[in-house]
């Protein structure tokens, strides 16, 4: 009777341990099956996040290639108005549209000036001078010596330290 019994019982256990067996080898291949499952998932996942990003980049690259084109085509025509506002203030042009409307070159012997009583006295370079050497000098008769004067006076304002601007 105890040999049934041991007998039975180990007739049980080896029934429970291959049910049990049987229950890992279940498990285990469901585990495995979740778990390649969520590697499929995550590379899924990823695919369509590379996809996105690259989908973004191409955009993004024809948005710049987009821009180029218009930044060249606005810089063409900017030099196009560049270059008519340089042909606009050409002197022949002026000269001509002067022409055209009226006015004449004169002679300097053409030119009449008109002395207005009371009128405030606008200070001239020899009153300036004057002023600033105390000594009268005679006015100046030609170009050149006007020009060596002003450049004299500058030069001297320079090793002073003095810009006048």
């Amino acid at each position: 009777m105890v040999q049934e019994q041991l007998q039975k019982s180990m007739t049980k256990s080896s029934r429970q341990t291959r049910e049990l067996t049987r229950r890992l080898r279940k498990l285990t291949e469901a585990q495995a099956a979740v778990g390649w499952g969520l590697i499929l998932l995550v590379i899924a996942l990823l695919g369509v996040i590379y996809l996105n990003q690259s989908s973004r980049i191409a955009t993004v690259g024809r948005r710049v290639q987009t821009l180029q084109y218009e930044l060249s085509i606005l810089q063409s025509e900017n030099a196009e108005i560049e270059q008519e506002i340089a042909q606009a203030q050409s002197l022949t042009r002026l000269q001509k549209e002067a022409e055209s409307m009226g006015f004449v070159r004169t002679e300097p012997g053409s030119v009449e000036y008109l002395v207005i009583p009371d009128y405030p006295a606008i200070a001239t370079a020899v009153e300036v001078q004057q002023s600033q050497n105390g000594a009268l000098q005679s006015p100046v008769e030609t170009i050149q010596e006007g020009l060596w004067l002003a450049l004299k006076a500058k030069f001297s304002d320079l090793i002073r330290g003095e810009s006048r601007e």
